[in-house]
């Protein structure tokens, strides 16, 4: 039972040597690995083609720059596994992971995707490890096993996994359709959901030997977050819509699960607004497109009302640590 192992790259060439044979070191062997290169002006060719003489299960496959859904959706056509697996070019698998994986769904018919844990490095440090690609030792990952409207509660507090901890059968695709390829940032989240609305079964897989390595370069983590934060908000209004469509969900469950959406989508918003560029009309105009600008300078004056007390506080505190000397001026 082949895994189709789908690995997007652009310009990340460097990394390739260490992802190939990082899969060649796996214990399960039925694999083919798709590179996709979207449109890399480095050596990603050249280091392909150079494993490819070595290594027949790899194979190569280039396309004009399209972004990292259009890589994921080209893998997905050109996939000839039962299972689905992805992975970043600069990121890593445990050793036993595919093999745990595709043993669970074997004898697990019932169930489409079953995901697991995900580890963070720095780049350059791989054996320090940490739950989150902040480095605050936050675990962030939900671990669920269900299908249905419990399945969706779950993705609606957070995100599934990293993109290559999950592995699913390719049948799922007829029914979940591709990557959204107009979505940056949450298009797998957006996938996920996608999987779920689908009726897809999923399962995390509770091994300690199965396991992604996500690699983080530290200077594209604080951009990568506040952008992730716009596209959730957009996810969010999606899947409102999602929500009321979807044929197996009862009519208080669907009620239930769009205040759950939407409670999460203005508290974001609220903290977005509270934090983010004020004298920005661009931010303010990314938020205008969520809600309407009525609500925009709602939230704009509170925002301002709360950062005035902020520094109001920060004031106090300092004059309370840090007294003015008094100079003493009167004569002996």
């Amino acid at each position: 039972m082949k895994v189709s192992i789908i690995i997007p790259c652009f310009n990340y060439g460097r990394y390739l040597e260490e992802c190939l044979a990082n899969l060649l070191s796996q214990t399960y062997s039925d694999w083919e690995a798709l590179v996709i290169d979207d449109g890399s002006t480095d050596q990603t060719m050249e280091t392909v083609r150079d494993w490819q003489a070595r290594e027949p299960r790899i194979q190569y496959f280039y396309q004009p720059n399209s972004g990292v859904s259009a890589a994921r959706n080209l893998g997905l056509k050109k996939a000839n596994g039962e299972f689905i697996q992805f992975l970043d070019a600069d990121d890593l698998l445990s050793g036993s992971k595919l093999q745990l994986q595709v043993d669970f769904l074997k004898n697990h018919p019932d169930v489409d995707l079953c995901y697991t844990e995900n580890h963070y490095f720095e780049d350059g440090q791989p054996e320090i490890r940490y739950p989150d690609q902040e480095f605050l030792g936050r675990d962030w990952m939900i671990r669920f096993s269900g299908t249905g409207a419990y399945a969706l509660e779950q993705l609606i507090l957070n995100n599934l996994a990293v993109v290559s901890s999950p592995m699913f059968r390719q049948s799922l695709l007829s029914h979940s359709g591709l990557f959204p390829e107009n979505v940056s940032h949450t298009e797998d989240w957006q996938f996920w959901l996608q999987c779920v609305l689908a009726g897809a079964k999923v399962h995390y897989l509770n091994n300690p030997d199965a396991y992604t390595l996500i690699r983080v370069h530290r200077t594209s983590v604080s951009q990568q977050t506040q952008t992730m934060r716009y596209g959730e908000l957009h996810l969010r209004t999606w899947l409102n819509r999602r929500i009321s469509e979807c044929p197996f969900l009862s009519d208080p469950e669907k009620t239930f699960l769009s205040i759950l959406n939407e409670n999460r989508k203005r508290a974001l918003f609220k903290y977005i607004m509270y934090h983010g560029p004020l004298t920005s009309v661009r931010h303010l105009s990314k938020m205008a497109v969520i809600y309407p600008w009525a609500t925009v300078l709602s939230f704009y004056l509170k925002a301002l009302n709360f950062r005035r007390k902020t520094i109001n506080k920060i004031h106090a505190r300092t004059r309370h640590h840090y007294p003015v000397k008094r100079t003493d001026t009167r004569t002996a």
